[in-house]
C-alpha cells in the first residue's frame, strides 16, 4: 500500500499533501531580535517540535496526562482546536471523585501501560493550566459549558464542573498538616518512594496546587461564581501558609516530606540538597516574599547554575536513597538525578518572568539552546534543531560529561518555551476581552520586532528602548494606548504596535562610560 501511494502513485499529490501538513505546523509567531541564532530557532525549529508533540502525542496511544495536557499548551498557538479536543478528552476520562487519570486512552483498544499504571498526583494541575491557557488565547468560553462524561459514571457534567471537582479532589488528598500526598510520584516520575505508604507529601505539588487554585478562581470570577472563587482563594492562601510553615528551610524550600516525616531537599542533606522546582513554583504561587525570593535566587545561582543551564537539583545522588526512590538509582547527572533538565528550567523561567526577573529568565531560556557553532555543537553533542529533554548535570561531580545532550526529542519543554517567548519575553498574552501588551525583553536588547496572530488578527510589534523615558509607552496604529490592555480585538485586522521602554540601568552605565 505504501509503495503504491508513495512510489507508484501521484507524486505531485503526495508532495502537495506533505507541504500542506508542514505548513500547518509553522506557528503563529515570528521574531527579529539582536540574537540571530535565537530567532532562527524560535521561528523555524521550535514550532516544528511543538507541532510534532501536539499532533502525534509522542507516538503513543496512552500518553501520560501531564504530557498530553502540557503539549497542548504549545498547540494553542498553532492549532487551538487541537488543544480544545485534548482538554475535553482528558476531562472525559476523569473519575467522579475528581481524580484525573495517570494516562489518557486515545483509542478504544488502547490500555494504560508502564508508568501510567503507577499512581501520580499532579495531573489535575495540568488540566487547570491547559484550560486557562486555552481560554486566554481563544476566549472560547463555550468550552466551559461543554457536556463531558466521566470514566466511572453515565452522568454528564460541564467542563467547568470537571475542573472545579479536580481541584476539590486535590484539596482533599492531604496529610494532617494539609500538604498534598505524593503517592508514588508527582511531576517527577521516579520519585516513587517518598509517599508509597500513604503519608509522604510533595512540597512542589503544594505550590502547584495553590497556583492552579488561584488561576481557576479568576475563571470562576468571570463566570460569576463567587462562592467557588472565594473557596479556591481561601484554599490557595491556606496552602501558602502551610508551605511557609512546614517547607521553608531558611534559604530555600524543601522538595517534600517522606513517609517517615523527614523533609528532603534541605540544607541538612549531603545529596539532593536543593531542588529547582520547589523554588520556581514558590514564586509562581506567591509563597516567597521578597526576602525569601532573594535567598532562593542566591542559592540557585550558587548551587544549581551551570554553563549548560540550571540543574534540576544538586548535588546528584551517588547512592540509592530508599525514601526518595528510583531517581536516586540513575547515574549522577543523568535524567532526573541532577541533570540540567530543561522542562524544570522552563518552569524556573516562567517563575522569573512572573516576578519581573526578565534578564535571568532569558538567560535560562537561552542556555537550553545549542549555539550553531562547531565548538558548542561538539561539546553538547547536539544540533541546534530542537530542545533536548536534558543535558548532563553533576558539573562538580562529573565535569568531564557535564553538558552532553540526552538527544531525547520528547519533552514538555518545547511548549513551555514557545509560550514564554510569546507571552512573556514578547509580552503579548490573551485575556478575556483583549490582549495584554507587556514585553520583558533583556536589558541588553535595544530593540526587537515580532509578528503574532491572535484571534484572527495580526499584531506587528516594534519594541525599542528610548532614553529619558520613565515608564513604558504603547502606541496602537499611532494612537497612544492608556495602560497595557487592548480590548475588543477585530478579526481580520492588522494592528501596528510600537512599544517604547525606558533604557535599562545597564545601558545607562554604558552610555555614561562612552
Amino acid at each position: 500500500m505504501l509503495i503504491e501511494k508513495y512510489l507508484r502513485g501521484d507524486a505531485d499529490a503526495v508532495q502537495s499533501t506533505s507541504r500542506a501538513y508542514v505548513a500547518g505546523g509553522l506557528g503563529s509567531f515570528e521574531i527579529e531580535s539582536p540574537d540571530a541564532a535565537f530567532d532562527v530557532f524560535v521561528n523555524h525549529w521550535l514550532p516544528r517540535q511543538v507541532f510534532y508533540h501536539g499532533d502525534t502525542n509522542r507516538l503513543t496511544t496512552d500518553p501520560q496526562t501531564r504530557n498530553y495536557l502540557q503539549d497542548a499548551l504549545g498547540m494553542v498557538f498553532i492549532r487551538p482546536d487541537t488543544t480544545r479536543e485534548v482538554i475535553l478528552r482528558a476531562a472525559s476520562q476523569q473519575f467522579v471523585s475528581g481524580k484525573v487519570p495517570d494516562g489518557i486512552l486515545l483509542r478504544p483498544d488502547a490500555a494504560l501501560k508502564y508508568i501510567n499504571q503507577v499512581p501520580h498526583t499532579d495531573h489535575a494541575v495540568w488540566l487547570v493550566i491547559a484550560t486557562c491557557a486555552y481560554l486566554d488565547e481563544t476566549n472560547d468560553r463555550s468550552i466551559l459549558a461543554a457536556p463531558t462524561g466521566w470514566a466511572d459514571s453515565d452522568r454528564t457534567d460541564s467542563l467547568y464542573d470537571h475542573v472545579t471537582r479536580a481541584l476539590s479532589f486535590l484539596a482533599r488528598e492531604v496529610d494532617d498538616c494539609g500538604l498534598p500526598l505524593i503517592a508514588q510520584g508527582d511531576w517527577n516520575d521516579p520519585m516513587n518512594m517518598v509517599g508509597y505508604k500513604g503519608k509522604g507529601v510533595s512540597g512542589w505539588l503544594a505550590e502547584a496546587s495553590s497556583y492552579a487554585m488561584s488561576l481557576w478562581a479568576k475563571v470562576c470570577d468571570a463566570e460569576a461564581d463567587q462562592e467557588t472563587a472565594g473557596w479556591l482563594r481561601r484554599e490557595a492562601n491556606a496552602m501558602v501558609e502551610r508551605i511557609n510553615a512546614h517547607l521553608w528551610d531558611g534559604d530555600w524550600y524543601a522538595r517534600g516530606i517522606t513517609d517517615a516525616g523527614k523533609p528532603f531537599g534541605v540544607s541538612a542533606d549531603v545529596e539532593g540538597r536543593i531542588y529547582l522546582n520547589a523554588q520556581s513554583w514558590a514564586m509562581l504561587c506567591g509563597a516567597a516574599d521578597e526576602d525569601r525570593k532573594a535567598r532562593m535566587l542566591r542559592a540557585i545561582d550558587d548551587q544549581l547554575e551551570t554553563p549548560y543551564g540550571i540543574a534540576i537539583f544538586a548535588p546528584a545522588y551517588t547512592r540509592m536513597r530508599e525514601d526518595v526512590g528510583r531517581l536516586t538509582q540513575k547515574w549522577p547527572g543523568v535524567a532526573e538525578n541532577g541533570a540540567v533538565y530543561n522542562h524544570a528550567a522552563a518552569f524556573y523561567a516562567a517563575a522569573l518572568y512572573h516576578v519581573d526577573e526578565s534578564d535571568r529568565a532569558y538567560r535560562v531560556l537561552r542556555a537550553m539552546l545549542t549555539d550553531p557553532q562547531a565548538d558548542d555543537i561538539a561539546l553538547r553533542g547536539q544540533l541546534p534543531l530542537y530542545i533536548p529533554n536534558y543535558y548532563r548535570g553533576a558539573l562538580h561531580q562529573y565535569p568531564q560529561t557535564a553538558g552532553r545532550s540526552s538527544n531525547l526529542f520528547n519533552t514538555g519543554t518545547a511548549s513551555w518555551f514557545y509560550r514564554l517567548v510569546i507571552e512573556q519575553l514578547c509580552g503579548l498574552r490573551g485575556m478575556r476581552d483583549g490582549i495584554v501588551i507587556e514585553p520583558q525583553i533583556p536589558s541588553d536588547w535595544d530593540r526587537c520586532r515580532f509578528r503574532r496572530t491572535f484571534r484572527g488578527a495580526i499584531f506587528e510589534v516594534e519594541v525599542e528602548r528610548v532614553g529619558g523615558l520613565t515608564d513604558r509607552e504603547i502606541d496602537v496604529d499611532r494612537k497612544q494606548l492608556d495602560g497595557s490592555v487592548l480590548s475588543h480585538i477585530e478579526r481580520g485586522r492588522t494592528y501596528k504596535v510600537t512599544v517604547r521602554l525606558p533604557e535599562s540601568a545597564q545601558q545607562c552605565r554604558r552610555h555614561t562610560a562612552a
